[in-house]
């Protein structure tokens, strides 16, 4: 059985990346993102744990998912040129 999240191959700094953005925008952030935020992790994985990276990759990969992040959560991403360019290349190709 296939993972319903693509294959992108980011590295640590990547990684740590998103989560430095993440924590900086939950810090923040208001309790509507925040909401909003928790709807589109439950929505992309059910009752299991899932992670920033995760969810921003299923999101990247997914159009339809990416307009459910809070646009407060994009900006601060794409001010640090995250996710990695050859992932929004892919995101787009799917």
């Amino acid at each position: 059985m296939s993972s319903p999240l693509p294959s992108m191959d980011w590295g640590n700094e990547q990684r740590a990346g998103v989560h430095a953005a993440f924590n900086r925008w939950i810090a923040s952030c208001t309790e509507d993102d925040y909401q909003k935020l928790m709807a589109l992790r439950e929505a992309v994985a059910p009752g299991d744990v899932c992670s920033i990276v995760k969810l921003v990759r299923a999101c990247y990969a997914r159009l339809e998912l990416l307009e459910g992040l809070p646009a407060s959560l994009v900006q601060l991403l794409q001010e640090r040129n995250l996710p990695p360019p050859s992932s929004a290349a892919q995101a787009g190709e799917g």
